[in-house]
Parts: C-alpha cells; structure tokens; sequence
C-alpha cells in the first residue's frame, strides 16, 4: 500500500496513526486535509449534520446503497443496521475513502450517546475495511472547539495535528 520511505510523509499518516476519527474545527483546515487526500487518491465523501437526523440519515442510506444492501428505504436511524452497512462502504478504485462529517455538534448536541456510537462504529469499520486493503478516514467536524468524545472502537478521538492544541481552534 505505501512504498517503502514514504509511510510518514504522507498526509493521510498523521490521520491514521491514532485511529481513523479525526476531528476538525476549522473548516479551512478541514479543506486542507480533505485536498491532500485528494491527492493521494481519496475517494471523499460528505455527509452534512447541518439539517438534523431526518437528512443525515437520508445522505447515509445515499452514500451505503441502502436500498441495494438492504431492500428497503429509508434508513430509520437504527445504529446496529448502519454498523451493518458500513461492511458495504463503497470504496473507489484506489481503495481509499475519506468520511467527511460536516458539522456534527448539531448530532452531539442532540444525544450524546448516539454520537458517541456514531464514532464507534465509523472507527471499528474503518479498521476492519484494513483488513481487506481499504483504507477508511473520518473527518469531523464540530463548531464546538471543546468537543470531546470518549473512546471508541478502544481509542480516542483526536484532534488534527494543525488544531490539537486548544489555542489553535
């Protein structure tokens, strides 16, 4: 996947060294992150938490083919469902994704746990799409600078390099 002397110049290195959720609260720098993986062949795809549940549940079940997984629409919101369908997250021929979660405060400033879970499950996928080549990377984004997520899939959520200082947010 990565030739040999290039693993920690690479852009999407520090992204998924501590786990695949990173979270962003610049949108300037959020695009930065989001060119570079671009560059590197990312597939990206954007989902907005901007107009509550009812359409990011919607763009979920757009992104995941809902109705080609599972025969049904729309997704209802249910987490254990999406966790089963984030074994389909459509990868592009580079075999390389890049979640763009904008505005997730609105989901977080709903219900807590179900954010939580949300991240969980974006982070055990990401890791298990490892094991077949894929690589999966969260990019999150919050209005709310102190946001703060316990772990997930048995690590954290962590702040991009350019922003993990609180000063810098």
């Amino acid at each position: 996947m990565f030739a040999e002397g290039d693993r920690h110049d690479r852009a999407d290195w520090p992204l998924l060294q501590n786990g695949a959720v990173n979270l962003f609260h610049s949108p300037e720098i959020l695009a930065d992150a989001c060119a570079d993986l671009a560059a590197l062949g990312y597939a990206l795809a954007e989902i907005s938490c901007r107009d509550g549940s009812p359409g990011f549940e919607r763009q979920f079940a757009d992104l995941l083919r809902w109705q080609d997984q599972f025969g049904y629409l729309p997704w209802s919101g249910n987490l254990d469902a999406l966790n089963d369908a984030m074994a389909g997250y459509p990868f592009g021929s580079s075999g390389k994704s890049a979640l763009v979660l904008d505005g997730f405060h609105l989901i977080a400033d709903a219900d807590r746990d179900r954010a939580h879970a949300l991240l969980d499950i974006f982070e055990s996928a990401s890791r298990d799409h490892l094991l077949f080549g894929h690589i999966l990377v969260v990019l999150v984004q919050t209005d709310d600078a102190t946001y703060a997520c316990p772990g997930i899939g048995g690590r954290s959520a962590n702040w991009n390099a350019r922003e993990a200082a609180r000063r810098r947010r």
